[in-house]
This record gives C-alpha cells, structure tokens and sequence, in this order.
C-alpha cells in the first residue's frame, strides 16, 4: 500500500475545523463581549485571536518553512498581540466568517505538497525541530482548542439548549 504524507485525512479535518468555530460563534453571539465568570478572554477575543493567529503564524511561517532552510522562528506573543492590536469591532460571525477563509488559504499552502515538502523543518518556539505536517497538525489543533473554548463558554452563558432549538422565547 502506497504511504502518503501527510495522513489522508488531514487535509479535510484542517478544512472541516472551521465549521466548528463557525457554529459554536452561532451559539455565543448573544454574548460575544461577555466576560466569562471567572475571567477570560470573550468569545470575540477567541475568535478574533485565531483569525490573526492565521494571518500572524501560520500564513507567515509556512511559506518561510517552503522557501528557508531551516528557519527559526521567534514566538508571537498572543497577548501582546490582544492588547496592542484587538479591537471589539465587527460581529463575531463576520469575524469567524473571515478566519474560514484565511483558514482557507492555509489548506491551500499544504494542497500541493511534495513528500520532501512535507519534511522541510524549523525551529518552533516552544517545540524545538519541527516538519511541515507538525505544523499542519498545530494549525488543526489550534482551531480545536478554541471551538472547545467556545463550547464551554457556551455552556457557562446558556444552560437552557433546548429552548433554542425548539425556538421558544427567553432562551
């Protein structure tokens, strides 16, 4: 059996990560500038951070990956970049809407890749030596972990999901 890199499958959960984050942006809408209790980042601030940690990271480092031998990478401080650089402007969908199409042209840096492609390495803060499908993987689990922060915050403004879904009011 021919072997291909990266996994088959790959490709469609990098596209397919992204339809979680724009559904659960659905759910929280209602309260997309809302704290969480406890503190925290805003479901806008999720959804604004993985839009420009695409644009940021992952637009910026994989076409250095393809073109530098071995490139090392500095870290992008995410919560420098939040108060320097967030605003609360645009809805949230909007905003999710754009990270689906950023997400996009990520899958579209990964589509045509050679198996020698796939193993051209950097340094990754935080990670040491890393290949191409490493940072394909890290962009698929970056979307995961904030679909999943938007969940639970889901969760912790609306404890009444049926309602909704039943389109009854006070939901």
């Amino acid at each position: 059996m021919e072997r291909r890199i990266p996994d088959p499958t790959l490709m469609a959960r990098l596209q397919l990560s992204v339809k979680g984050v724009d559904w659960a942006s659905g759910l929280v809408r209602r309260w997309q500038h809302e704290t969480p209790p406890g503190g925290g980042w805003t479901p806008h601030q999720h959804v604004a951070h993985l839009l420009a940690a695409e644009q940021h990271v992952f637009h910026v480092r994989i076409p250095r990956i393809l073109a530098e031998e071995r490139p090392a990478f500095e870290n992008w401080d995410e919560e420098a970049h939040m108060a320097r650089d967030y605003r609360p402007e645009g809805d949230i969908e909007e905003l999710a809407e754009a990270f689906m199409k950023a997400r996009e042209q990520t899958v579209g840096y990964f589509k045509e890749l050679t198996p020698e492609q796939w193993t051209r390495t950097a340094e990754w803060p935080g990670a040491g030596e890393v290949d191409l499908a490493w940072v394909a993987e890290r962009a698929l689990a970056h979307a995961l972990e904030h679909f999943v922060a938007l969940l639970n915050l889901h969760q912790q403004f609306d404890r009444h999901h049926a309602r909704a879904w039943l389109g009854e009011a006070g939901s």
